[in-house]
């Protein structure tokens, strides 16, 4: 009688297992040869009784064929012909090779998705551990995580051979597809290629492989699922058991089976796919929005770090650069000028030869937390468009910035006040506006030029400091660490820098709901599902890049506004606490308007005794701008600037 080969469901081309070699076939006995025909119809019989009961999986196989009937033949068949491994048979290569690359894989796709989220906010991890990224680590981490989850499908397809193998190659392939879209697109246009660096490169080269492995992985079991199965789930001599009793527990069985087994492990396949699928449109998304035309420019500047041992005076011992640069987005605007100066400020005291006024002061405007400056500087910007800021002896610009994550800016390692105010500080510097108002050299070396002598015009240029709501603590410490270029201060519902730092810790327990309600929900933004549903419906791109914190729209100020938060949360502790109990004693005695009251705290009272102090001119309690800000429009926003004309007049 023809052996029938192995893995085939009775006739002689219907063999799957043609990548096993068998021994030749040893001299059958003429009993063996005389096999009698019941024997053969009881083995079908058996066939059939337990083909009748299987669970039918989600996509099982392209030919629905029954792996276990299949293996029980092809262990009779070599028990019959006297193999050595009718007992138990060995696993190709291939498949042993295909398990050993899913756990690299996955080793590799799990270090980046653990470094990424460590990195959110740890400085040192994101300098160190992981390559280049000025972006929201939203795409790494989500990537990295489906990519792990790819791998994790591939592996448990060994534990469970006969679970949708057609469907995971299908879905595989098109993830691979998708994951291509999108490092073509983050490669080719040069804003996300910037800011989202080596490391995105990576994570999706690395998806790319697990997805295309997971489809090879899929191949093969559906090739070798005979031989994957439990060996005593294989047993030739198998009898299954009879009656409604056992029927019932078998269909039981097979029920579960379905809804723990099948249906989770399709739904993954499924759901890995639509998350490539999201990430790739919402790519194509931010490639449109960054086409958007910003107003300045973006300047590449150093990292902060804090150093305790050499930190008594202002310059190196305070600000150490370490780390790799980002770039800042800073929009100076003048009279008939949007570009910041290409000049350096003058040692004489008289006019250039353009007749140039030699009293300079630039309007800084710190937006509030969460807010792009763009947004909060729209009415002083309107100021400057109507002439309300004209004057014949004084050169007036106007200046807003977007900190590390708003707006136009990248993001960095961290969000700490020194660092925002070292930012700050290397912007104004590298575009030439501190340049522009340094107070001459007879002036040097006093920590305020309006003591030292008869005031010279420039003596009487500086900075006209206008901020609101949480970032007036910010341009407190700015204010403290360079007290001589500052001219006054326009504080609008002021929080002070006790009530933001001084307050004891929260407990480290709380990290652990944080992570959930915070952590989660900003990293999940680089699906874009939002920036997509915006998109649709119309919304401008200008909008949609200068997205606020909480409108889960724009990854990199989610991401800004998650670091912020943890330095509120540490109080006493965080750098900022630190930097300024140091600096608080140089805090400048200027002319302060305040408009407002505190939304937290005691209404500003705090704000006022201890920041401003005797440099109070003004403080409208009753002010009403509200979460607008000055731009409400009406009352409010006339009291704004009605507050800046009257600190421009000021000498």
């Amino acid at each position: 009688m023809a052996q029938r080969k192995l893995g085939g469901s009775g006739a002689p081309h219907d063999s799957f297992d043609d990548a096993i070699e068998h021994p030749h076939p040893r001299s059958a006995s003429s009993s063996s040869a005389r096999r009698s025909a019941d024997q053969a119809a009881a083995a079908d019989d058996l066939a059939d009784s337990r083909g009748a009961n299987e669970r039918t999986a989600l996509l099982g196989s392209t030919t629905s064929r029954d792996y276990a009937t299949e293996a029980r033949r092809d262990r009779r068949a070599l028990a019959e012909a006297g193999h050595p491994e009718a007992e138990g048979r060995r696993r190709p290569w291939s498949l042993r090779i295909d398990f050993a690359v899913a756990l690299l894989l996955l080793f590799a796709n799990g270090y980046f998705w653990t470094m990424s989220m460590a990195g959110v906010r740890g400085q040192f991890i994101a300098n160190t551990a992981l390559p280049k990224h000025a972006g929201s680590m939203g795409l790494p981490v989500l990537i990295s995580f489906l990519a792990c989850a790819t791998n994790t499908a591939s592996l448990l397809a060994f534990a469970v051979p006969h679970e949708s193998p057609m469907l995971a190659f299908y879905t595989s392939i098109l993830t691979a597809i998708f994951a291509l879209t999108t490092l073509i697109i983050s490669v080719s246009v040069t804003q996300l290629r910037v800011v989202e660096g080596p490391l995105t490169f990576i994570v999706l080269a690395l998806a790319i492989v697990s997805a295309l492995h997971a489809a090879l992985s899929a191949a093969l079991t559906d090739r070798y699922a005979p031989i994957l199965d439990p060996p005593e789930e294989l047993d030739p001599d198998y009898e299954p058991e009879t009656g409604c009793w056992s029927s019932t527990k078998h269909g039981l069985r097979s029920c579960l089976g379905f809804l723990g087994i099948s249906l989770p492990i399709a739904a993954a396949h499924i759901v890995i796919l639509v998350g490539f699928i999201l990430i790739t449109i919402n790519a194509i998304v931010r490639s449109v929005d960054a086409s958007v035309e910003q107003p300045g420019q973006r300047w590449k500047v150093q990292p902060w770090l804090w150093q305790r041992r050499n930190f008594p005076e202002l310059g190196h011992g305070f600000f150490q650069p370490k780390g790799r640069e980002y770039r800042v987005h800073l929009s100076c605007r003048g009279i008939g000028l949007d570009d910041p100066p290409q000049f350096t400020a003058s040692p004489s005291n008289t006019s250039s030869a353009l007749q140039r006024p030699t009293v300079r002061r630039t309007i800084v405007v710190e937006s509030e937390r969460g807010i792009p400056g763009a947004l909060d500087a729209e009415w002083v910007l309107k100021m400057l468009r109507e002439g309300d800021l004209n004057s014949g002896d004084i050169e007036v610009r106007v200046c807003f910035w977007d900190r590390p994550g708003y707006g136009f800016s990248d993001a960095s390692s961290t969000s700490s006040a020194p660092h925002i105010a070292s930012a700050l500080t290397q912007v104004l510097s590298v575009s030439g506006e501190l340049a522009r108002l340094e107070p001459p050299p007879s002036l040097e070396g006093a920590d305020d030029a309006a003591t030292v002598g008869p005031p010279s015009p420039l003596a009487r240029s500086g900075l006209i400091l206008v901020s609101r709501g949480e970032s007036t603590a910010l341009t407190s410490l700015f204010a403290s660490i360079h007290p001589r270029i500052v001219h006054s201060f326009l504080y609008i519902t002021p929080v002070s820098p006790s009530t933001h730092y001084l307050s004891p810790a929260r407990s480290r327990f709380s990290a652990v709901p944080a992570f959930f309600t915070r952590t989660i929900p900003a990293l999940w933004t680089e699906l874009g599902i939002k920036r997509t549903w915006w998109a649709i419906r119309g919304v401008p791109r200008r909008r949609r890049v200068l997205a606020r914190e909480g409108e889960r729209v724009n990854g990199l100020i989610e991401r800004a506004g998650l670091q912020e938060a943890h330095e509120l949360d540490l109080g006493r502790e965080a750098d900022g606490a630190k930097a300024w109990e140091r600096r608080r004693g140089r805090y400048p005695t200027r002319p302060t308007v305040v408009l407002g009251k505190s939304s937290v705290g005691d209404g500003g009272k705090k704000f006022v005794d201890d920041v401003v102090g005797e440099g109070l001119r003004e403080w409208d309690r009753e002010w009403k701008g509200g979460k607008s800000g000055c731009g409400s429009g009406g009352e409010a926003e006339q009291k704004c600037r009605d507050a800046v004309r009257s600190l421009m007049s000021l000498d």
